[in-house]
């Protein structure tokens, strides 16, 4: 692929429609996502438990994340693929329905097997919701994709903030076994995406500036565009290791490093999330307004920093620089969704699957090597490992198209 594309020609496109925001059905797709990632979330912030309670390694909570994220990579491309072509909002109902069955037995299961199972049917189901939502995101943005899309990630990180705070009070309160007491969430997410969204939902058809289809042309540029997009998800790929990595062992690191209670350990996860769902918000302004590639290199590298400091630092000091590891680690998260929906605009739900399950399955892998990491040599060396990661994914996010038609000693095929 040649390198003088013109990406911003395609992202100008669908903006010059005169749609306005529709913030109810954003409230409503946003609130669904805010309840999948509730139960996505569930599990880590009880690792603590279940590593007494199944005499497991860290090594085996690594393996675990890692298997079990990279069992359902395929799931949501290929569910965006089916979207493409029948979008009904079944999948993001059924979805949610099984997310909150498989998530809520956690507690329940016996075994490192069963456990498994609970969790990859549950995550099986959260995936399925997502292509077709954030496909819906965008149709109701009003060409405010950036502005939609962090709106979007902003409540599901919300709900990933709100997950080991359900959790660890239900586990509190009535008992490890007790987890299924959370299945009602989930239960009317998915009973307010078919009352107020529907089934038969159109997904959004891209245009030409004058306001008519053009498949055709859109089609070709998105063969054209294969390189960035692949670039792209393998940026996304080491941008979910980290956050992955990160996530998974920072209620362990602050439990046996910091020697904090699980509850603490659970709202140190918490605080993470949050201001992760923050970041994404910050983000996708500043990429309707300036520019996405900026905010993909700057929010890497600010994370690198951010992470080293978190290791290095004790106090108030310390808990400002994992805020600022949240914010920054997801504020690219919603901004690379929709570059990938630029890029590939014929194929928008096929390529939220790849940003939003693909490359987190990809970079799930990476989890164990982390995790064999601390085992060894501690997990201050991990969190340096995940720091030199997102410095690494920083700089070689200058290779995305912007980057190389503006300096020159970038440009080359791909």
């Amino acid at each position: 692929m040649s390198s003088d594309v013109n990406v911003g020609a395609l992202s100008q496109a669908p903006a010059a429609r005169a749609v306005k925001l529709d913030k109810f059905r954003l409230g409503v797709l946003s609130f669904g996502h805010l309840v999948g990632d509730m139960y996505y979330a569930t599990l880590i912030p009880l690792w603590p438990l279940l590593i007494d309670r199944m005499e497991l390694t860290l090594t085996d909570v690594g393996f675990f994340t890692s298997l079990t994220s990279f069992m359902l990579m395929p799931v949501q491309p290929f569910i965006g693929w089916l979207v493409d072509r029948f979008p009904r909002a079944w999948f993001m109902i059924l979805g949610l329905i099984g997310a909150a069955l498989g998530m809520s037995f956690i507690g329940l299961a016996p075994t490192y097997s069963l456990l498994m199972v609970c969790v990859v049917f549950g995550r099986f189901s959260n995936a399925i919701f997502h292509p077709h939502a954030a496909m819906m995101v965008r149709a109701t943005s009003g060409g405010r994709h950036g502005t939609a899309m962090s709106i979007f990630a902003f409540a599901g990180n919300i709900g990933i903030a709100v997950g080991p705070l359900l959790s660890v009070g239900v586990v509190t309160l009535f008992g490890l076994e007790s987890t299924y007491l959370m299945i009602p969430f989930g239960l009317l997410a998915a009973a307010a995406i078919y009352y107020y969204i529907g089934v038969d939902v159109p997904k959004e058809r891209p245009v030409s500036d004058s306001g008519q289809p053009q498949s055709g042309s859109l089609a070709s540029a998105a063969q054209t565009f294969i390189g960035p997009l692949i670039l792209l998800a393998v940026l996304m790929t080491f941008r979910a290791a980290i956050w992955g990595g990160f996530r998974t062992f920072l209620p362990i690191f602050l439990v046996d490093s910091r020697a904090v209670s699980l509850l603490i350990g659970g709202l140190g996860l918490s605080a993470l999330s949050l201001f992760g769902a923050l970041g994404g918000l910050v983000g996708g302004h500043l990429a309707d307004r300036y520019s996405a590639s900026w905010v993909i290199v700057l929010s890497l590298l600010i994370t690198s920093l951010a992470i080293f400091a978190f290791v290095r630092t004790d106090g108030i000091l310390s808990l400002l620089m994992l805020i600022l590891a949240g914010m920054t680690l997801f504020a690219s998260q919603p901004v690379a969704t929709v570059l990938a929906q630029e890029l590939a605009p014929d194929r928008m739900a096929m390529a939220s699957g790849v940003m939003m399950g693909m490359v987190w399955g990809i970079g799930a892998l990476l989890v164990t090597p982390i995790g064999m990491l601390g085992d060894v040599f501690g997990l201050d060396v991990s969190m340096y490992a995940l720091a030199g990661m997102a410095a690494l994914t920083g700089l070689a996010s200058f290779f995305l198209p912007e980057f190389r038609q503006r300096f020159r000693f970038l440009q080359f095929n791909f």
